[in-house]
């Protein structure tokens, strides 16, 4: 699945993602279960370095439609330059 990331008070994604998985972490994570896996080629789509921005809240965007508050918990470059990383969801995503 598909996916892009927003900033607050921008109309471009700062982030196209080529693939996502959703995943729900065990009961010691009642707060917030629910963590994205990413992997792209466009961390920095709209010029914003996401890493400066990890302590902000974004919004998720699902190319099924679902949307999500999420935080940057981890980015790094795999073997063939993909940017790969987790998100933690804030809030969205109901099963």
């Amino acid at each position: 699945m598909k996916a892009m990331l927003f900033m607050a008070g921008r109309g471009e994604p700062v982030a196209v993602f080529d693939e996502v998985n959703i995943v729900t972490m065990n009961d010691n994570h009642k707060h917030a279960p629910h963590r994205v896996l990413f992997k792209t080629q466009r961390l920095n789509a709209g010029k914003v370095m996401l890493e400066l921005h990890r302590d902000e809240a974004m919004t998720l965007k699902l190319e099924d439609g679902r949307e999500a508050s999420v935080l940057v918990l981890h980015s790094s470059l795999d073997m063939r330059g993909n940017a790969v990383g987790v998100l933690r969801v804030l809030r969205g995503l109901a099963d």
